[in-house]
């Protein structure tokens, strides 16, 4: 194989919508469980932070790599649709999980920064 043929065939398995679809899916699992965990006290205005599971030491320590986690366990679920050549060995779809893991953890640092600077400029 050429090298134009190698990286059109790498394009074609780390650059399409399944990436992206397992890569919001984590994303948008780890929101959720995230906002889920944490309650809140007080009115819109006053809203704190008092607890919840997500607050906790050990839910934060290992937050880093949840995105990795779902979207690793995300390639093995039967119905997620995969890519033809990387549907064919465990070690590629593990090597495709981390990638997806790793956009959808720096489309959530884009993303929280993003907000948190409209939030400081209007706040």
């Amino acid at each position: 194989m050429d090298e134009q043929g190698f990286l059109k065939t790498l394009g074609d398995i780390f650059l399409n919508w399944q990436v992206l679809l397992i890569s919001f899916g984590a994303f948008a699992v780890l929101g959720v469980v995230r906002k889920m965990g944490t309650k809140y006290e007080g009115d819109k205005e006053t809203n704190q932070i008092i607890g919840g599971f997500a607050q906790h030491r050990w839910f934060k320590t290992f937050l880093p790599v949840y995105p990795y986690l779902l979207a690793g366990g995300l390639c093995f679920v039967p119905g997620i649709p995969l890519p033809d050549k990387v549907g064919a060995t465990v070690a590629l779809k593990l090597l495709y999980g981390i990638y997806a893991g790793w956009l959808s953890d720096k489309s959530y640092q884009l993303i929280s920064s993003f907000v948190y600077k409209i939030i400081k400029k209007v706040a």
